[in-house]
């Protein structure tokens, strides 16, 4: 399993976990299994936040990293709510920062950090 999605209904957040080494394929997988849990999610709340747990989920190849931003910039689209992702090591830190932009999505070293900016924007 690369990648599992899931969605917390207590507070209001879709889960996701993302592991190994992914391919340009697994990236296309995942994109449209994560469009799918967002249009479903989004009919229930329009204001979910998203959890990512990429502490497994080593530096990617070029090809595999440069396409990781569509993916969450069409997640935020569909919601008003926040991302944190929580990454393993600081050199997974400067990658997702270096492609992750959005203004709405935050990186972190731990899951308590990324709890906490979660929650204090929570509604």
């Amino acid at each position: 399993m690369k990648f599992r999605l899931d969605y917390d209904p207590r507070r209001n957040r879709i889960l996701i976990d993302i592991r190994d080494f992914w391919t340009v394929e697994t990236v296309h997988a995942f994109a449209a299994a994560a469009g799918a849990k967002a249009q479903e999610v989004r009919g229930l709340r329009g204001d979910y936040d998203v959890l990512i747990d990429s502490r497994d989920f080593p530096v990617q190849a070029n090809d595999v990293a440069d396409l990781l931003p569509s993916i969450a910039e069409a997640g935020l689209t569909l919601t008003s709510g926040r991302a944190a992702s929580v990454v393993g090591s600081h050199l997974n830190k400067l990658q997702a920062e270096r492609t992750q932009t959005h203004p709405r999505m935050r990186i972190f070293m731990t899951m308590e950090e990324a709890e906490a900016w979660l929650a204090e924007h929570g509604r």
